[in-house]
């Protein structure tokens, strides 16, 4: 039998190329391969959109580790995907799948009218390559921190157990038995405080004290659990600042009735995004 399939010529075809704001860095060895400036985006095949519908795939984020494998050829481990690099990804597949709007309803805090605005996803494609990620904070002049960003895999997996501890913190409010209650209240605090902790931990490539470059994680847990809170609080400072500075900016939008000015947030969340 030929290994020549004539149904070749109707195979996907890139529909666009877009550039990594990564610039191709942060990658494990082998999950990327190609040219960070001009990864060709392919289309969602009709097997994607069903993955991409499947509750459990997307709560766990399985779902988008596929779908960005599927699509984006140059990616050949989605769970490596430095965090800073996936809304762009997923834009970009949408576009290729469904065209360049992102479309998102709000009611107007003005007059309650219910708009639908239409967002271009080609100009927050533009913005994130315009943003740079803080890898660097100096504590003073004996002490440095070398940060590095989430991967996808990671985000997923805090972002599903923050999820599930406000779950439990929501819950614990209907608990009767204040003896109970505080037992749980307690213990999701002691959750919360480990779970910050594991989050910096893998946000910290290395410390520098002096003329020594400190990798070792038991090392720097450890540090983490002991240092003063001046310092823990820059750290967690810097963290949410390039998280800010890497989220979807706020899109100005008018009111088609009142004509009121306002901001929309645009949501990428992968739970909805395709839908």
């Amino acid at each position: 039998m030929s290994d020549f399939n004539p149904l070749q010529k109707y195979f996907r075809q890139p529909k666009i190329y877009v550039s990594l704001p990564s610039k191709g860095l942060y990658y494990a060895p082998g999950s990327f391969q190609g040219d960070y400036n001009s990864v060709p985006i392919m289309a969602m095949t009709g097997i994607d959109e069903i993955v991409m519908r499947t509750p459990d795939a997307l709560f766990n984020g399985e779902a988008a580790y596929k779908v960005i494998e599927s699509c984006c050829p140059y990616i050949k481990d989605a769970k490596s995907v430095p965090s800073i690099d996936i809304d762009t990804l997923l834009m970009a597949i949408k576009i290729a799948t469904f065209g360049p709007t992102l479309r998102i309803d709000q009611t107007c805090p003005h007059c309650q009218h219910e708009n639908e605005y239409e967002l271009d996803l080609n100009a927050l494609i533009e913005h994130f390559k315009t943003q740079k990620f803080v890898n660097h904070l100096e504590i003073d002049q004996n002490l440095s921190i070398k940060i590095r960003p989430l991967t996808f895999e990671q985000a997923n997996y805090f972002g599903v157990e923050n999820f599930k501890l406000q779950k439990t913190a929501l819950q614990a409010q209907n608990i009767e038995d204040e003896d109970a209650k505080t037992t749980t209240v307690n213990q999701i605090f002691s959750d919360l405080s480990e779970l910050q902790l594991t989050l910096l931990l893998a946000s910290i490539e290395s410390v520098q004290v002096d003329n020594t470059t400190v990798t070792d994680q038991t090392h720097i847990i450890t540090w983490l659990k002991n240092m003063e809170r001046e310092i823990f609080d820059l750290i967690k400072n810097k963290l949410e600042d390039n998280k800010n500075n890497w989220s979807a900016p706020d899109q100005e939008v008018q009111c088609g009735n009142c004509q009121t000015a306002s901001t929309v947030k645009p949501v990428l969340d992968q739970s909805n995004f395709f839908v």
